[in-house]
């Protein structure tokens, strides 16, 4: 199992590895909003707090958009495009 923290809720989600945040946040309802899931809306901008590592890389096309929504914040994420590996740590983040 995994530790998802969720600051905004003060909420620890426990999940089995490997799974889409996206999906994870459907069975788990948090304050973490989602939109399109594909990259191109920006509604699901997160910052991780700790545990970065722990997601897959960043895509080009989340790239593409973290650089308009969040250029400054190396730590900028859209959780519609991550699988959570290990354990997170995360708050939402507005673009």
């Amino acid at each position: 199992m995994v530790s998802i923290h969720v600051e905004d809720d003060q909420k620890t989600l426990e999940v089995e590895p490997n799974q889409n945040l996206a999906d994870i946040c459907d069975e788990h309802p948090i304050s973490l909003l989602f939109g399109c899931r594909e990259a191109s809306c920006g509604t699901c901008l997160m910052e991780v707090v700790r545990g970065i590592e722990n997601l897959t890389p960043i895509t080009a096309d989340e790239q593409d958009l973290l650089d308009v929504l969040a250029p400054d914040n190396p730590h900028a994420r859209l959780a519609c495009q991550c699988v959570v590996m290990g354990d997170i740590s995360i708050s939402t983040l507005k673009g």
